[in-house]
């Protein structure tokens, strides 16, 4: 008897797939050094098929085999944005599609030269978090705007880089590169001192950690309690 010849062959999505997307499209963009290690984290260790050079990374192999089948979907973009550095992955407008039940309707996004050391940073910060703390809930940026309803001729308050929650606690995660002039900075730091945060996290680089910490001594000290600054670049990944 002849086998019938099955029509749902071909790459599909699984729930680990919508994990993953989901993460990118909430990040704007990921790199693929980034990608590996989130990978990973949505992977049972049982189901490697070559165990990671590294701890907590999939391999490259596995890891762009998955990027693949992706873009033969056609959820997601990669492009090599900077020279020297790794590529670059974004959700389409069908991969945007595809997570919109959990996220909502998010605008369509492409990375830039001049965006991707702060959206390296930003996924940095929380693969951090997250390898800390197994019960957050992430709230982007990207979700907060999209949510936001702007109003002709009224000014909205800053929006930190990503509201987390934990244990009932509502944090503003803040990811500061650049040394901002200090009115402005002042003017930030007071927003959140004056919002509704249980505390505020900030993830610097370079000379940014001086100037926030030199802003922050200026605070009275109730507020500048509630603040925690870090090195970003001490933040280790596993």
């Amino acid at each position: 008897m002849e086998r019938k010849r099955r029509n749902d062959r071909g790459p599909r999505v699984t729930d680990r797939d919508l994990d993953a997307l989901q993460w990118i499209a909430q990040q704007y963009a990921v790199s693929f050094d980034h990608l590996s290690i989130l990978l990973a984290r949505l992977i049972n260790p049982d189901e490697y098929a070559q165990k990671p050079k590294e701890a907590g990374e999939l391999t490259t192999k596995r890891t762009a085999k998955i990027v693949k089948r992706w873009e033969t979907l056609g959820l997601v973009e990669r492009e090599w944005i900077l020279h020297g550095d790794p590529p670059w992955i974004w959700l389409t407008p069908e991969g945007l599609r595809t997570v919109a039940q959990e996220l909502g309707e998010l605008r369509p996004y492409t990375p830039t030269p001049a965006k991707v050391n702060h959206l390296y940073w930003c996924n940095h910060a929380r693969l951090y978090v997250e390898q800390h703390f197994d019960t957050i809930q992430w709230l982007s940026e990207r979700q907060v705007r999209a949510s936001r309803k702007s109003e002709q001729g009224v000014k909205q308050p800053h929006i930190p880089d990503a509201l987390v929650s934990n244990n009932g606690h509502d944090i503003a995660l803040e990811v500061e590169l650049s040394t901002k002039t200090y009115p402005r900075l002042e003017k930030i730091l007071q927003e959140f001192a004056e919002g509704d945060y249980h505390s505020i996290w900030y993830f610097t680089l370079g000379r940014a950690k001086q100037v926030v910490e030199t802003a922050l001594d200026a605070m009275q000290d109730i507020d500048k309690s509630r603040f925690a600054v870090y090195d970003v670049e001490k933040t280790e990944l596993e």
